[in-house]
């Protein structure tokens, strides 16, 4: 038997706001009757006349100077604690918090509610006092209405970057950009954006995508390399026509070899540091990699848009700029998340794909380990599936730098910045009563998606008068007062330093500022190594004053000891010796020879050096791969405290050293009496003389 299907009931929350409105006004214009107008406009003449029995029922309070009625739009409003209106300005106060990055949590919005209806004597249920907030069902409810909020995850953003995108700061880099435009007549492929991978680089352990499982199981595992992997800096280069140049990838290691850029894009620029980080040096170097492949000169120039890390902004990287063609403009400080292509459009897509093309190599390669020479053939995968046109062409139309557009960003977009403004209002006057009709307007996107009818008062021009149900409410920016900041009380880390913004570096003026900065920087190390100096002096100077004091002692000494002859041989012999030798001579300090590559073997055990700015630490490493000549893969141990023993951390310590670093071989370590101490390591060497960690 077929189904028999009832025909839906068509409700009053269903219908069309703006239809209704128009129903409404031509009925109470005269222009037709209930019956005519709700057939013109296709809604049911109930509803319509229930509609205009409200507001005809509003307007006559008004008109008597009662007290505010308070109409509800539901037929069963026996539980509905607010109504349309009071929603609304519940609904805008949560949306302007979002803005101004201090969005509301799901509990701080059921205990505005409260406070909210308790500040205005409303009726609500007992369970609000007991709780101190909303109950879960009416949040549910809320939600449900007012489509337009959804609970999302917020994306973490500094104080810096919240304050650094305001009108001023962005006005300025749009001014630079039409001044270098129109100077130039830069053309889409002439326009081009550099700049590191977000969250520093690409780590041989990053976060894993999302994987199916089951419900009920309480903790899901996925498998990554280590607990904690080395980086790699990764630098794309875009232009506003969707090509792209080669990437850049910057190596954690001392020297740079050809077998690291194995499997990675072509054409690819690799070099290295030891840290892995980018620095003044290798930003030239993509300098020089960008005129290769670009064929930029002064008679055909480019437009390199940068952001003001101090890598970027040398003396040496702006006349080579300036001499081969390459107009050098910068982003304001802290706005690269909303103004750079790549932070925009490019970048989250590109570690999206990482993370599946980093899974998909453990699932294919289980039990092994993904060292960073890995990380070229993986990066690959991902950066010919997000550096595409489509994605290029939007990150720079988006921001209006290609078609140029100044007028990209809205005053909605620099929201954030007016909890900075101590002197004027945060978007809302503290007092509501006189301006809350001017906010709720039933065009609004957010009722009508919900379809709940707002205040008939404010349909149409002629009618427009300030809302009876909500003179004299306590509002919720009363309640909970938009967050502020004075600006007077922000404290400056470095004190005397100019404030950033967008500059054209390859400018004349620039070029002199940072001549000058360069200059200064030269002064201060040149003052830096003079006090190094004086302090090395008095140093050695303290020394020979001790050695001097250690000679007479034991001059006196010998002298009780020995003959009257004799006396005269050794103090002869001993004076015609400088203290300095003298030093060298009783010291137990030893000087090693340079280790030489053959004597490394795998899984001997070495000590290794790592330099630090004043002083120098050493560790006791095994060592477990031998990557090059020069270059070894070290497991590192831990000394015991108040020994010399050495074990292996519960978590394994490994790490890329070059040969250079390597102090000396150290014997074999003493063979194990018991079980217990198969694990305990101890060498027959003297490392006193060094600061072991």
């Amino acid at each position: 038997m077929p189904r028999i299907y009832k025909k839906k009931r068509i409700r009053t929350g269903e219908v069309d706001e703006d239809t209704m409105k128009s129903a409404m006004k031509e009925v109470l214009d005269k222009t037709l009757s209930i019956r005519k107008s709700a057939q013109k406009y296709g809604v049911k003449p109930t509803t319509l006349a229930t509609r205009l029995s409200k507001f005809h029922k509003k307007v006559t309070l008004q008109k008597e100077d009662s007290m505010p009625a308070r109409i509800f739009s539901s037929k069963f409003a026996s539980n509905q604690v607010f109504t349309t209106e009071e929603e609304t300005l519940l609904n805008k106060y949560i949306t302007d918090c979002s803005k101004m990055h201090y969005g509301l949590t799901i509990a701080q919005v059921r205990k505005l509610a409260y406070e909210f209806a308790k500040a205005n004597q409303l009726h609500y249920p007992p369970s609000w006092n007991r709780n101190r907030m909303a109950g879960k069902d009416w949040l549910d409810s809320f939600r449900r209405w007012n489509k337009n909020l959804s609970l999302r995850k917020p994306e973490n953003t500094s104080a810096a970057r919240s304050y650094g995108f305001n009108k001023t700061a962005v006005d300025d880099f749009f001014k630079n950009l039409e001044k270098v435009l129109v100077k130039y007549e830069f053309t889409a492929d002439r326009i081009y954006n550099f700049d590191e991978s977000g969250q520093s680089g690409i780590s041989t352990v990053m976060t894993v995508p999302k994987v199916l499982a089951e419900k009920r199981q309480k903790q899901i595992g996925q498998l990554v390399s280590a607990e904690r992997g080395e980086l790699v800096t990764f630098g794309g280069i875009i232009a506003a026509s969707g090509n792209t140049i080669p990437p850049l990838f910057i190596f954690p290691r001392v020297h740079f070899k050809d077998y690291f850029l194995v499997g990675a894009p072509e054409g690819s620029l690799g070099v290295a540091t030891k840290s892995g980080w980018i620095n003044s040096s290798i930003f030239l170097e993509v300098l020089k990699h960008m005129k290769r492949n670009t064929s930029c000169s002064k008679d055909n120039p480019i437009l390199l848009l940068v952001d003001n890390h101090e890598s970027h902004v040398t003396i040496q990287a702006v006349e080579y700029a300036r001499d081969n063609g390459i107009i050098y403009l910068s982003f304001p400080p802290h706005t690269t998340h909303r103004l750079q292509p790549l932070d925009v459009a490019v970048f989250g897509p590109f570690k999206t794909k990482l993370k599946t093309a980093f899974n998909d190599w453990h699932v294919n390669n289980p039990s092994k380990t993904l060292s960073i020479y890995n990380i070229p053939k993986l990066a690959k995968i991902a950066y010919f599936e997000s550096f595409n046109c489509k994605n290029i062409i939007s990150g720079f139309e988006k921001i209006g730098i290609w078609p140029f557009n100044k007028l990209a960003f809205s005053d909605e977009d620099f929201t954030p910045v007016q909890v900075y403004h101590s002197d004027t209002s945060t978007g809302q006057d503290v007092n509501m009563s006189q301006s809350i009709s001017e906010d709720i307007d039933i065009g609004q996107q957010d009722l009508a998606s919900r379809g709940v009818p707002t205040s008939p008062s404010l349909l149409s021009q002629p009618l427009d008068s300030p809302s009876t149900s909500v003179v004299g409410l306590i509002t919720p920016e009363i309640i909970r007062p938009y967050p502020k900041v004075d600006t007077r009380t922000i404290t400056r880390s470095k004190k005397g330093k100019q404030p950033g913004k967008s500059r054209i570096y390859t400018d004349t003026p620039e070029k002199y500022i940072l001549e000058e900065i360069e200059k200064a920087k030269e002064l201060k190390k040149q003052e830096q190594e003079r006090k190094q100096r004086a302090k090395e002096i008095k140093r050695a100077l303290n020394l020979l004053s001790d050695a001097n004091l250690t000679l007479k002692s034991k001059r006196q000494k010998k002298t009780i000891e020995t003959d009257s002859d004799d006396e005269t041989d050794v103090s002869f012999r001993e004076s015609s010796c400088s203290p300095i030798e003298e030093i060298s001579e009783g010291s137990d300090i030893e000087t090693e020879t340079p280790v030489i590559s053959e004597d490394i073997k795998e899984e001997c055990f070495v000590l290794v050096k790592f330099e630090k700015k004043k002083t120098a630490l050493h560790y006791v490493g095994q060592v477990v791969t031998k990557y090059s000549l020069t270059e070894y893969s070290i497991s590192f141990l831990r000394k015991k405290p108040g020994t010399w023993k050495f074990i292996f951390p519960d978590t394994k310590d490994e790490g890329s050293v070059d040969i250079s670093d390597i102090v000396c071989i150290l014997p074999q370590p003493k063979s194990a009496l018991t079980a217990r101490t198969a694990k305990i390591f101890s060498f027959a060497k003297d490392l006193s003389i060094y600061n072991v960690q």
